[in-house]
């Protein structure tokens, strides 16, 4: 499986996507969770952070419903304020399943001073870490 440059990710299968140059800016970043998340799920539903919300870096920010009723829980990439949330996502969940990398992305986060990608994987790095894990 592939992942796409220009993102950053994490170990519990979320993505960050970094503007052009890779350095945290002054505007809103795009975040979502890895094929890898979704796997054998049937996304039915999504529970996304309120616009104008504070999300922490690693701690619980989302839902993703499957039709079997279990839930995939996403865990922020970085801190920040949430600016926006997919509405294509929200009234086409299975969009998060079909292109998850890319049109399935769940919010925005606007990130707080203090935040950084230190703790944030390279594609290279996720990649690696999923193949150990197997």
């Amino acid at each position: 499986m592939e992942f796409p440059a220009g993102r950053m990710y994490t170990s519990s299968h979320s993505w960050l996507a970094l503007p052009p140059g890779g350095a945290l800016a002054d505007y809103p970043l795009r975040a979502g969770v890895t094929a890898v998340a979704l796997e054998g799920i049937d996304v039915v539903g999504l529970d996304l952070p309120s616009v104008r919300s504070t999300v922490n870096a690693g701690a619980p920010c989302a839902l993703i419903w499957s039709s079997s009723r279990t839930v995939v829980t996403m865990y922020a990439p970085l801190s920040g304020l949430v600016t926006m949330t997919n509405i294509a996502a929200i009234e086409d969940p299975q969009l998060v399943a079909r292109d998850p990398h890319a049109a399935g992305w769940l919010f925005a986060i606007l990130p707080i001073p203090t935040s950084s990608t230190k703790d944030l994987l390279a594609p290279a790095q996720y990649t690696d870490e999923l193949s150990e894990a197997v």
